[in-house]
């Protein structure tokens, strides 16, 4: 991959919550889920690389991508996103999404599992849904609007990965040669000029940069700073530019693939510039968590 360079390094804040180290509680308390407790947090400015010449570089596929830091970029034109807002055009979107993944990997089949549209406003209120127990069918995203992620985290821990895997296809993930958990990130609009996403590359990640935590549907990591982090993200992101995050691997790095990317919205300096003011407006996108499975031989 290439290597961030003067011309395409700039800085961004980004939400980091503070190691065990740093706390004056036990950190076991955030194993248990409470509405509205989270670990502290701390604002950094760190450095941060614009992927943009890598959409039009083909050396590195999205493939190679995802086994060697845990994200990939590509460009991909969708024929249903802008038809999100009916259900119909929601349910061709998670088709198509999980018919590209399919195609990368090279796996069996694909399960697209859910999907979320998120909204940067200070306006948007986060409704509570029902733990999931199955993949989401004839329901339209964009009603159930989240607010924007705006702290370093990985989705799901070993042990929800490896349940939320079963739940999805039906069957237990032990009962499969692989499973991955993949998502796909794309701006419902662009450019993206405020709360971009930005990715960490899995191998600059250490063991103690990670802390545990459970949500109200299972347990994942957030991440804590640390000075040998790679962050990185795409400047003024379009909808045809999209991003895979790996957010679980049932080979968890046995076979010397990262084995997820930390991510989170960031706030890079200046990101609107060069940008008409009236193409400047809060950043919307769209989610959708994807199920890889192989087949036992």
């Amino acid at each position: 991959m290439p290597a961030a360079t003067p011309s395409n390094q700039l800085t961004a804040v980004i939400g980091f919550t503070l190691p065990d180290a740093r706390l004056d509680h036990d950190p076991s308390t955030y194993l248990t889920y409470e509405p509205g407790r989270s670990r502290p947090t701390e604002y950094i400015r760190v450095p941060i690389a614009d992927l943009r010449d890598e959409l039009d570089d083909k050396t590195v596929g999205p493939l190679e991508q995802l086994k060697e830091r845990g994200y990939a970029v590509l460009r991909h034109r969708s024929a249903w996103y802008d038809q999100i807002p009916s259900e119909e055009g929601t349910a061709k979107y998670l088709d198509e999404t999980a018919e590209l993944l399919k195609s990368i990997l090279g796996c069996d089949r694909v399960i697209a599992w859910n999907s979320v549209c998120r909204k940067n406003s200070t306006d948007t209120k986060e409704k509570k849904v029902d733990k999931q127990k199955e993949p989401e069918k004839g329901f339209i995203p964009s009603t159930r609007t989240q607010p924007i992620a705006g702290t370093a985290h990985v989705d799901q821990n070993a042990e929800w990965g490896f349940e939320l895997c079963g739940k999805a296809i039906g069957t237990p993930a032990e009962h499969f040669k692989r499973c991955q958990i993949v998502n796909l990130w794309r701006p419902l609009h662009g450019p993206v000029t405020n709360a971009p996403l930005a990715m960490v590359s899995g191998r600059t990640v250490q063991d103690d940069d990670r802390g545990t935590h459970a949500s109200q549907f299972g347990y994942g990591h957030d991440l804590h700073h640390s000075q040998g982090q790679r962050w990185a993200y795409i400047r003024h992101q379009m909808p045809d530019e999209v991003i895979l995050l790996k957010c679980y691997d049932t080979e968890q790095g046995a076979d010397g693939e990262v084995k997820w990317c930390g991510h989170s919205a960031v706030q890079v300096d200046n990101d609107a510039d060069g940008i008409a003011e009236d193409l400047v407006r809060p950043r919307e996108s769209i989610e959708v968590r994807l199920v890889a499975v192989w087949e036992k031989d």
